[in-house]
C-alpha cells in the first residue's frame, strides 16, 4: 500500500533540541539534589517530560519539589534555550516541501508540550506546512506506546500503514513501529550506529536524503 501521509517528530528531527534537552535536565534534577550527568539523559529520549520525571523519581526520588515543578521547570529551562540558540536541522525545509510537493499530508507528533511545540514552528517559521499537530502531554500514554501515532492517523483518515513517520530517538521509532508504520529513523551521529535502530525500514544521515527514499 502506497504512502499518503508523512508524521514528523519534532525534537532532533526539526530542530537541534536535544543537547538543549540534555541540559536542562542535567540543571533541573541537580537542582533537586540528583546526581545527574548527560549520559543519564538516554534512556528517556523521546519521552515526555512527565515520564522523564516520572522516570527518575521512581529510581531516586526527592524533596522539595514537586514532580509537577520539576516538570515546570525543566520546560520553561529548554524552551528558553531553544528560543535563545535552537536551529533548524539539515535538510528540513527542502523535505518539508518534497513531500508536499508529491501530495501527501503532513503531520507533527511530538512528544514535547504543546507549548514548546508552537515556540519551535513559530521560531522556524514552518507551521503552515502541517495539517495536524499533536502533542503527547495530555495523551494517557507517550512514546514509546504507540498512541499519539495512531491518534495522528485518524485525525489526517489514513490508515496507520499508509504512514511514513521520521523519527530521530529509539523510543520514537518503537512507537511508530507499535503503530503499524513505516519508518525512517535519522539518529545523531551519537547513536547512528546503534545497532537498535536496525528495526527501523530506512536509515537517513539527514532529512536531505529523503528524495533518495522511494515511495513505493
Amino acid at each position: 500500500m502506497s504512502i499518503k501521509a508523512v508524521i514528523y517528530d519534532m525534537d532532533g528531527v526539526l530542530i537541534d533540541s536535544e543537547p538543549f534537552w540534555r541540559i536542562a535536565e542535567v540543571e533541573t534534577f541537580l537542582d533537586v539534589g540528583l546526581p545527574f550527568t548527560e549520559e543519564m539523559c538516554k534512556p528517556t529520549m523521546g519521552m515526555r517530560t512527565a515520564d522523564v520525571i516520572d522516570y527518575w523519581f521512581d529510581k531516586s526520588p526527592w524533596s522539595g519539589k514537586t514532580k509537577k515543578e520539576v516538570e515546570l521547570d525543566m520546560l520553561q529551562r529548554v524552551t528558553q534555550l531553544i528560543i535563545e540558540n535552537g536551529k533548524e536541522l539539515e535538510g528540513v525545509i527542502f523535505s518539508l516541501n518534497y513531500f508536499k510537493n508529491k501530495g501527501l499530508k503532513i503531520a507533527l507528533a511530538s512528544s514535547s508540550a504543546m507549548s514548546l511545540i508552537e515556540a519551535v514552528l513559530n521560531k522556524l517559521q514552518i507551521k503552515n506546512y502541517f495539517e495536524i499537530i499533536n502533542s503527547a502531554e495530555y495523551l494517557n500514554f507517550g512514546k514509546p506506546h504507540p498512541e499519539i501515532y495512531i491518534k495522528t492517523s485518524k485525525e489526517l483518515k489514513v490508515n496507520p500503514d499508509e504512514c511514513l513517520v521520521i523519527e530521530d530517538s529509539l523510543n520514537g521509532v518503537l512507537s511508530a513501529k507499535s503503530a503499524m508504520m513505516k519508518v525512517i529513523a535519522i539518529p545523531d551521529k551519537e547513536n547512528r550506529y546503534d545497532k537498535s535502530f536496525v528495526i527501523a525500514d530506512h536509515m537517513l544521515k539527514s532529512l536531505n536524503e529523503v528524495e533518495s527514499f522511494i515511495i513505493e
